[in-house]
């Protein structure tokens, strides 16, 4: 029995490395029983002998799509970058298991679709939303039992979006909304038009409401609480805004708050001229903002994403939170910090062992030891981080044999 992990590969990023990532596969393909494998322990300087056998799964540890912040904003990259590998994979004799992370949580929604799909070469292709397995005791491997995450259980801010998800009964995922948004046509081709669209009626509506109208504001306590139909009105539109903004923030949640405020505001003077100013203002804000989001996000998200971490930093910053945890197996197999290693088992860790898979992004940093294009190897002798650099050159980052 034989497991192969990867993760955090980001297919469609600017920053990925597909042309090595869809050599691996094919290296994969050609594995049809086992293959020894001479490599060099980084860690020791020493060479060693792994006999790799073909694996029985193959778990996708999840970011292997990057549906957050794909190359410049398009997710149709996504969709080219993937079909080649998915094709590769789906050639490989091993049963597929998606652990969908933060970057792909999308594909969660195609659980049921997918897992009842078999390949043609009778394997199966499942995803699972948070872990693998199901069951918290772990898989056994030999004489160790293993638990698979994506790791942004470990993730402070993941922590808090995860909580609102758990609040309105849904996924909350609001970096996703906006890539919504701006992957429609129009919205991807003009948003820079639509900004400076935006600008006008946005600046040029209030130089007309300050300049031409009367100042609004003397008039706005009376508009809500002086007229009963009015202030009616307003209760039932902040009640749909607020439904809507909390539970299904879409195109409609967003015209109503931009008209119904605009209405309120103006409406002791030319209600349909504010109607029409707030609604074609909404309008161009929506066909716009998420331009600005898509292009500017990664700058802010890495400064707060654990990123380039080592197992050892997430357990002792306080990202896994030992007093919290319901994993029973002792062994932790996680990704998205894209920093191949290993912690514990020691008090920190609550005796468990955290092995951290890596990444195929970004560039090798050696005099970090953090390394790209790498993956986990796991079968009854135990397990080893390796680095893929071509077909039979592997390095070992380190290797854990089995007790």
């Amino acid at each position: 029995m034989a497991y192969l992990v990867v993760s955090d590969v980001h297919l469609g990023s600017k920053s990925g490395q597909y042309d090595k990532f869809c050599g691996f596969l094919e290296w994969l393909n050609e594995i049809k029983n086992e293959r020894i494998i001479k490599c060099k322990h980084l860690g020791k300087g020493e060479e060693v002998k792994i006999t790799i056998k073909k694996p029985e799964k193959i778990i996708l540890l999840g970011d292997i799509l990057e549906l957050w912040d794909p190359k410049d904003g398009d997710r149709d990259n996504v969709i080219k970058e993937s079909i080649k590998p998915f094709a590769l994979l789906s050639d490989i004799g091993s049963e597929k298991v998606y652990v969908v992370g933060n970057h792909d949580e999308a594909l969660g929604e195609l659980r049921e679709e997918v897992d009842e799909v078999a390949l043609p070469n009778n394997t199966k292709f499942v995803i699972r939303n948070r872990h693998y397995p199901d069951d918290h005791n772990g898989l056994k491997i030999g004489n160790s039992s293993y638990f698979f995450v994506h790791g942004q259980q470990f993730d402070k801010e993941q922590a808090i979006l995860a909580w609102i998800s758990r609040l309105i009964g849904e996924s909350w995922d609001p970096l996703g909304w906006f890539q919504s948004l701006f992957n429609i046509t129009s919205t991807k081709k003009h948003w820079k038009k639509n900004l400076a669209v935006f600008f006008a009626l946005f600046l040029g509506g209030a130089l007309y409401w300050k300049n031409i109208l009367p100042s609004p504001i003397p008039d706005l306590t009376w508009t809500m609480f002086g007229s009963g139909s009015t202030f009616i009105i307003a209760i039932i539109a902040a009640a749909i805004v607020l439904y809507f903004g909390l539970m299904r923030f879409n195109y409609l949640s967003a015209a109503l708050f931009v008209i119904f405020s605009s209405s309120l505001l103006f409406s002791g003077q030319s209600s349909l001229t504010a109607i029409l100013w707030g609604a074609l203002t909404g309008f161009f804000a929506l066909c716009s903002v998420p331009g600005v989001v898509a292009n500017t996000q990664r700058k802010f998200y890495n400064m707060l994403k654990p990123k380039d971490k080592t197992a050892e930093q997430i357990i002792n910053n306080g990202y896994y939170k030992k007093e919290k945890d319901t994993i029973k197996a002792g062994v932790v197999v996680f990704g998205h910090t894209h920093f191949a290693g290993s912690y514990g088992p020691n008090n920190e860790t609550g005796n468990k062992l955290f092995i951290n898979s890596g990444c195929w992004y970004g560039k090798d940093i050696p005099e970090d030891k953090r390394y790209t294009n790498t993956f986990v190897y796991i079968d009854e002798g135990g397990a080893y981080i390796l680095r893929w650099r071509g077909a039979d050159e592997i390095d070992c980052i380190e290797a854990f044999p089995a007790q």
